[in-house]
């Protein structure tokens, strides 16, 4: 599904804004390396639903009336109270222009160090930053999981294939997802570590003992 958000160009300004916003008018702005910024509004119900849909890795076309504009979300400014979005920042680009997005990362299929033995899955990384034009822009990224045979096993980031004319910009070396042991093996690996030592701490006291003994038996 395309997304598509009608917009306005806005007249109002400074404090005068908050009238907008109480019409259910969200005040936008939009800026491009070759275009001329510009001061915006949208229906804030139209907004959210694109933002929902898009979010910030999939282009939007925003039309004025007359031009189609390619975009993307970048920065959304929120209520610190309501959490309601007060205003939007929207990176003009072109068809052809190379661009920098986090994409989504989606774990699919089953990990048999999950399954097989009791594994508990981390998910590392949420993002991923790639760099491609915008007409290939991927809306996410499949990571298949059923390839962690083993507890302690990652994927990293290197690891993820890619489609064609997609570039990976975050690290290659971090990981993406992990299985680790079961918690009850963890608390248990800790509770024998406690008591072990617990057991030296009781040597000591012991020889302490001794060598106290020792001692009072030589000043007598």
């Amino acid at each position: 599904m395309e997304a598509i958000l009608q917009i306005q160009k806005r007249t109002t300004e400074g404090k005068k804004v908050k009238t907008l916003r109480n019409q259910g008018i969200t005040p936008i702005h939009l800026y491009g390396s070759e275009f001329d910024s510009a001061s915006m509004q949208v229906k804030m119900s139209e907004l959210i639903n694109i933002l929902d849909l898009a979010g910030f890795s999939s282009p939007i076309t925003l039309n004025d009336g007359k031009n189609d504009i390619i975009a993307f979300a970048r920065e959304v400014q929120r209520h610190p109270l309501t959490e309601q979005i007060i205003h939007v920042d929207f990176q003009i680009v072109g068809k052809d222009d190379q661009v920098e997005v986090e994409v989504p990362v989606n774990l699919t299929g089953e990990s048999p160090a999950v399954k097989n033995l009791g594994g508990v899955l981390i998910k590392l990384m949420e993002t991923i930053r790639i760099s491609s034009k915008v007409n290939v822009v991927p809306k996410s990224i499949e990571l298949d999981i059923s390839v962690i045979e083993s507890l302690e096993q990652s994927i990293l980031v290197g690891d993820i294939e890619i489609a064609e004319g997609v570039q990976i910009v975050s690290d290659e070396t971090f990981a993406v997802a992990r299985v680790i042991p079961p918690r009850i093996e963890i608390e248990e690996e800790a509770e024998e570590e406690l008591a072990e030592g617990e057991e030296s701490e009781e040597g000591d006291e012991s020889d302490d003992s001794a060598d106290s003994e020792t001692d009072d038996k030589s000043e007598e």
